[in-house]
């Protein structure tokens, strides 16, 4: 409990050094304005100055928690790293570090055991992660937090790693979040509101043209549908008819042979017969070829306007298809502009990113000095208050001096004025 509180007390000096420390990477997001002096009037807004402040503070923040993340994943090896920490941290936190791996190591040591549960849970052998929790780990912690000299040891650590656990990629997302919300800070409200309207009638627009390509379709499986059914009907009809005809062949076939025996068994008998029955043959074959020959041209008028219809539907088809393609190839124009003008800002924020890069060199050195200098006028001042001060009680302590030695003065005045009066007063009965 003592440790845990020391932890708890120390916690606002461990985010002021960490929050110095850690502002290397926080650097990486400050704009060339940090360079200017906002203490001078017209430089800035107060509102902006603000915004500039606390996205300042909520990046440094962020930092903090990806270290100490990074840190937390990175205990277990460090642990095992005796000399490297022994060689950065000094001999009492050494100490301290290896007292908590010992109590860590060993539950049955451990502060937890004043819960009687736990108690009984490690002596059912019940060693988990509840019974092993110690609050000397936020202190561990704490004390790592507080070297600076750590960092590129963690950081190697981090890159080093091959296997992906859920502490890495919790470490990945909030690595993203924090980009994330450096560049949606980087943002002004202005250009997220163009950003929207402009997303906004894109969406309309493809919108727009997507019910119409959806009610082209319609039509086209309409229109594509009907003549399905329309050439089904047109087979089933041509087909009913060439039946009928091969029915009617059939019968004039059969009925042919039937004359035809007839005429020969009658042929001795009725040679006359036969010559007149066999012209009328001949009329009823000639106009059974011309019906033959009328029902054929028919069909194939009505085949000939078949073939236009459809010829008409697919020129149709085409023509839309052309229009869409034209419309389709428009668009496309407008999102090959639209991804080139990406790619282009994408390239400016890496070279912004860069230029960002290489002003922290001059940016980190610049705000020591600025830490130093700020240091320096405060100690100025201190001393220079404590001079003011120390020469006030002085002079206070000299004007009660000067103003007892006036008392003083006075009442001796006064005691020599009363003693005068006294022997004035003892001379003037013995006048008498």
């Amino acid at each position: 409990m003592e440790s845990q509180s020391l932890g708890t007390l120390q916690s606002p000096s461990t985010f002021s050094e960490s929050s110095r420390s850690g502002s290397s990477k926080s650097g990486t997001t400050v704009s060339k304005e940090t360079d200017q002096d906002f203490t001078k009037d017209n430089v800035t807004s107060p509102i902006d100055l603000e915004c500039h402040i606390q996205a300042e503070r909520i990046t440094k923040i962020l930092n903090e928690a990806i270290y100490k993340t990074k840190l937390a994943i990175c205990l277990p090896n460090l642990v095992k790293e005796y000399r490297t920490l022994s060689s950065i941290l000094s001999e009492q936190h050494m100490d301290e570090l290896v007292l908590i791996f010992e109590q860590y190591d060993s539950p049955l040591f451990s502060t937890s055991l004043l819960n009687m549960a736990a108690m009984e849970d490690l002596k059912a052998g019940d060693i988990s992660l509840k019974n092993r929790l110690n609050p000397e780990l936020g202190l561990l912690l704490y004390i790592m937090g507080s070297y600076p000299a750590l960092k590129p040891v963690i950081n190697e650590m981090v890159d080093e790693v091959i296997q992906i656990s859920p502490g890495l990629k919790y470490l990945i997302a909030f690595e993203s979040f924090r980009d994330l919300m450096i560049k949606q800070m980087e943002t002004t409200a202005a250009e997220e509101l163009a950003i929207k309207i402009k997303t906004r009638k894109l969406e309309a627009s493809n919108e727009k043209l997507i019910q119409k390509i959806e009610e082209y379709s319609q039509t086209l499986k309409d229109e594509t549908e009907h003549f399905e059914e329309t050439m089904k009907a047109k087979a089933e009809i041509i087909a009913n008819l060439e039946k009928e005809l091969a029915a009617q062949n059939h019968e004039a076939t059969i009925k042919l042979q039937k004359k035809i025996l007839d005429s020969e068994r009658q042929m001795v008998l009725a040679t006359r017969a036969h010559l007149v029955k066999n012209e009328m043959l001949k009329e009823e074959e000639n106009e059974s070829k011309e019906s033959y020959e009328q029902l054929l041209k028919a069909h194939l008028a009505e085949e000939k306007n078949q073939r236009a219809r459809r010829l008409k539907v697919e020129t149709q088809l085409l023509s839309w298809l052309q229009k869409y393609d034209q419309e389709m190839g428009d668009k496309q124009k407008e999102l090959d502009e639209f991804t080139e003008k990406y790619e282009d800002e994408l390239k400016k924020c890496e070279q912004l990113e860069l230029e960002l890069a290489e002003q922290d060199k001059e940016y980190i050195p610049l705000m020591e000095e600025r830490d130093a200098e700020y240091d320096r006028e405060m100690a100025e001042k201190m001393n220079k208050f404590l001079l003011e001060h120390a020469a006030r009680v002085i002079q206070h302590a000299w004007r009660e001096v000067l103003a007892n030695r006036a008392e003083k003065k006075r009442l001796k005045k006064l005691q020599k004025k009363m003693q005068a009066a006294a022997a004035a007063a003892e001379r003037k009965p013995a006048k008498k």
